[in-house]
């Protein structure tokens, strides 16, 4: 009988796995559905997609037009709705010990985004009309740089585990007579590696964004097709991620 450890073992079981049927659509829709992050997105999606058809798309009739943006509005109000709360997450973040960074660059990215996602809370309130309509641009303007800072922190932290799963992985390359499961140890991290180069662009273009907001739009940050372009593809990379996590 082969021992548990032989590689003619695992063969059949990778090969097993490789078979197992596919995940029911319906059951993996439902599940995403049910995260506050997967309704966001898609909101997202629809968000920028709208605005990118008014500032590249061709002409619209002035109806069509002013239902659009009317949509483009409300959606954005909704997804504000969508933050209470959230700053909690960030909170235990930093709650949580000790990490392997510099305490400084974690408080900025979890402290930085704990900020704005507390500040979005006072934004929508505003914009809903419950508080009043002067605190509005005071808050947004705090919002935006909280974001940024935020952004700041975690892309670098982002690049900063890049390469460190760059490291890991040709360190499992360079050692002599790799079997399947170091292989296949290299495919699982190249998976991780992939998400996570998404995620350094997707903060990219959120803090791209976000320095829009706290430069009021002047010069190339004030085109509408370039920050609609960005705010798309973050949706979309920020879609794909939670679609592939849950």
């Amino acid at each position: 009988m082969a021992s548990v450890s032989d590689p003619r073992t695992r063969k059949p079981a990778a090969a097993a796995a490789a078979r197992a049927p596919p995940r029911d659509f319906l059951a993996h829709l439902e599940a995403y559905l049910a995260r506050r992050d997967g309704v966001d997105k898609l909101l997202k999606i629809s968000r920028y997609a709208a605005r990118l058809a008014l500032a590249a798309g061709p002409p619209l009739p002035p109806a069509a037009s002013a239902r659009l943006k009317a949509f483009e509005s409300s959606v954005g109000l909704s997804r504000k709705a969508f933050r209470l709360g959230k700053f909690v997450q960030d909170v235990n973040a930093l709650r949580a010990g000790p990490l392997p960074l510099p305490p400084p660059l974690v408080l900025l990215a979890y402290g930085g985004e704990g900020v704005y996602y507390f500040l979005e809370q006072f934004v929508w309130l505003a914009k809903a009309g419950l508080l009043p309509a002067h605190l509005l641009p005071h808050l947004q303007r705090l919002s935006a740089w909280a974001e940024l800072l935020g952004y700041v922190g975690s892309i670098t932290i982002k690049l900063k585990e890049v390469a460190k799963m760059e490291s890991s992985i040709n360190t499992m390359r360079l050692k002599q007579g790799c079997g399947e499961e170091e292989n296949e140890a290299v495919r699982t991290i190249q998976g991780k590696l992939l998400l996570k180069r998404l995620s350094v662009v997707q903060d990219v273009a959120d803090a791209f964004m976000a320095l829009g907001d706290v430069t009021d739009g002047k010069g190339m940050l004030g085109s509408s097709t370039l920050t609609a372009s960005a705010g798309l593809l973050s949706a979309l990379i920020s879609t794909h991620k939670n679609w592939k996590s849950c």
